[in-house]
């Protein structure tokens, strides 16, 4: 007889360049699944890859946000930020889902930026009025945790600079505290070889097993990182 294995709860990062299957593997986290969408233009790709996952109950809530052209756009985050919240506060602890997902977390943090901003009447926060969004952000994560729920944040990469000097590599776009938030941090990226694409993801940090930080694994789900990660 099989002993069934308690996994716990486990925050987790993937960040990579668009359209190198982050929505897909956040996808293939412990059901049923709930999706904070803020990817503009994403509902009909999502559409696809939600036929690859019958039968699981996989909830999106889509936020909407504006296009913004103008040098003094009318305020917007602030309802937006507000709506977030309470649904994920209500979600967390409803125990309704064992997964939640902030897609993309990229552009979670531009809104909460800029609706403390727009609290506070101003074009662009100073430096030392950063603590406000800095504990809004921990909060999710921290809530996430003590509720007992799977979180997975979805960012996009970019270039990497160092006194303004572009290093040539890659980091997260988005909270910058992120990856100090969660289990594992994740980055995937792309490879077509011979028509074939391949989805590589890279543990670049783990709480579980130091050994595997730095190895790549090829179309790899979340069954397959938890047993490596021995969880």
């Amino acid at each position: 007889m099989t002993e069934n294995k308690l996994v716990p709860n486990i925050l987790t990062s993937i960040s990579a360049p668009p359209k190198c299957g982050k929505t897909y593997l956040a996808l293939t986290w412990e059901g049923p699944i709930k999706v904070y969408s803020f990817d503009l233009g994403a509902a009909f790709v999502r559409g696809k890859i939600l036929e690859k996952f019958p039968g699981k109950v996989i909830d999106i809530t889509e936020f909407n946000l504006p296009i913004v052209e103008s040098d003094n756009p009318a305020p917007w985050a602030e309802p937006v930020w507000e709506k977030f919240q309470k649904e994920f506060k209500a979600d967390v602890e409803s125990g309704k889902y064992k997964t939640l997902v902030i897609d993309t977390a990229t552009a979670l943090w531009n809104v909460c930026r800029q609706a403390i901003t727009e609290a506070k009447n101003r074009k662009k926060l100073l430096e030392v009025e950063y603590a406000l969004p800095n504990l809004k952000m921990s909060a999710l994560f921290a809530r996430a945790r003590v509720n007992g729920v799977n979180l997975v944040t979805i960012q996009y990469t970019r270039d990497r600079y160092v006194k303004q000097e572009n290093t040539g590599e890659k980091e997260l776009d988005g909270w910058k505290q992120t990856e100090g938030q969660v289990d594992l941090v994740l980055e995937m990226s792309r490879v077509v070889a011979n028509k074939k694409c391949t989805m590589v993801t890279r543990i670049v940090d783990n709480r579980f097993e130091r050994d595997l930080n730095g190895q790549t694994f090829n179309d790899t789900k979340y069954e397959e990182l938890i047993n490596l990660l021995g969880v």
